[in-house]
């Protein structure tokens, strides 16, 4: 994969985004492919109750939402090595909640994260972010016209923890996830304004956060501007709703996006 400049963030003053210093050092490049944003409304003082000391859950217009996440990661690569083949692209899924700490900074708390290289499992938890490892498959339909840079015309998602390693490790949050299975068939159709509204709200966010060492610690993330086509459910089967003690639903929002690529840069401890 080739570099490319570190995109420019939205504007730091629009709802629901907080823009990171494009100075930092840049710790991990990847690409995200084939992903799809689903979404359900959830009581914000549920999701409060799923948070570690120092967040706080983000409302808008009275409710928060829940995201579930499944992708692609494609050239992961520690800066400035280079990506090592088939073992730099493998799938993710993710469950976050939308979230800001005690200096007002917004963010991601990844309830649970799921991705089939036990190297890059292994690796982020020791830094202290959530993962497990999984089986999984992800077969993108490439838009007609062989267009591979816009969101691909149809997905289907299949993901299971496989239960192996360790339950807990002492830095871990209890209310994270350590089990999931997850699987969808979804279609794109016309392309949505992701530059505005609730949208970019769910979408536009430049940090996650993570426990390391009973610390909370937070990383900075840019990447482009995303290119977000509505979605529609052609399958659904997950327990994620189930293990977090909510209703089954059908998600109030489907996006389907098109590929971006993604820059960690150095995460900073939580004052």
């Amino acid at each position: 994969m080739t570099d490319r400049p570190l995109p420019t963030a939205p504007d730091p003053a629009a709802p629901g985004v907080s823009r990171p210093s494009a100075s930092r050092v840049v710790v991990n490049v990847q690409r995200w492919d084939a992903l799809t944003f689903l979404h359900w409304r959830v009581d914000p003082a549920v999701v409060q109750g799923w948070l570690p000391p120092g967040l706080s859950v983000q409302e808008v217009d009275g409710t928060t939402w829940l995201g579930v996440v499944p992708f692609v990661m494609a050239g992961v690569r520690v800066s400035p090595l280079p990506a090592l083949g088939a073992w730099s692209t493998f799938p993710e899924l993710n469950v976050r909640v939308y979230v800001r700490d005690r200096a007002g900074t917004e963010g991601v708390w990844f309830l649970g994260l799921w991705a089939t290289s036990p190297a890059f499992v292994a690796a982020t938890r020791a830094a202290g972010v959530p993962y497990h490892p999984a089986r999984a498959a992800v077969d993108a339909a490439v838009h007609a016209g062989g267009d591979r840079t816009g969101p691909p015309s149809a997905v289907r998602y299949r993901f299971r923890s496989t239960g192996r390693g360790p339950l807990r490790v002492p830095h871990e949050h209890p209310r994270l996830l350590r089990d999931a299975t997850f699987r969808a068939e979804v279609r794109a159709h016309e392309e949505v304004d992701a530059s505005s509204g609730l949208v970019r709200w769910l979408t536009a966010r430049w940090n996650a956060y993570g426990v390391r060492a009973g610390r909370l610690w937070r990383f900075p993330v840019l990447h482009e501007p995303w290119t977000l086509r509505r979605g529609t459910l052609d399958a659904l089967d997950t327990d994620v709703l189930a293990r977090l003690g909510l209703p089954s639903a059908d998600p109030g929002l489907v996006h389907v996006a098109a590929p971006v690529h993604a820059r960690f840069a150095l995460p900073r401890p939580v004052g």
